[in-house]
């Protein structure tokens, strides 16, 4: 199923997505990080801030507008 979600992802081509696993967060299309420590993670998006708190946060993965964080995710805020 999740190669199914990421390849319609891919041909709708959408601003952005947020994919939240047991203990993985993936964020694609995000413009910059603003904050980054073991227990929050702010980044930039097109129209909005993303807030992800939660205690050991470790960036597995970052490239270009993609990001895989590890940890446990105890809240997610949206801000305009």
């Amino acid at each position: 199923m999740h190669l199914y979600k990421t390849m319609k992802n891919f041909l709708m081509d959408y601003d952005y997505y947020i994919d939240i696993y047991v203990y993985k967060i993936h964020v694609f299309n995000y413009i910059d990080i603003l904050k980054l420590n073991d227990d929050e993670i702010v980044l930039s998006m097109a129209t909005f801030t993303l807030t992800l708190k939660g205690t050991s946060f470790v960036v597995k993965r970052l490239e270009k507008r993609e990001i895989l964080i590890e940890g446990v995710l105890e809240d997610v805020r949206f801000t305009r």
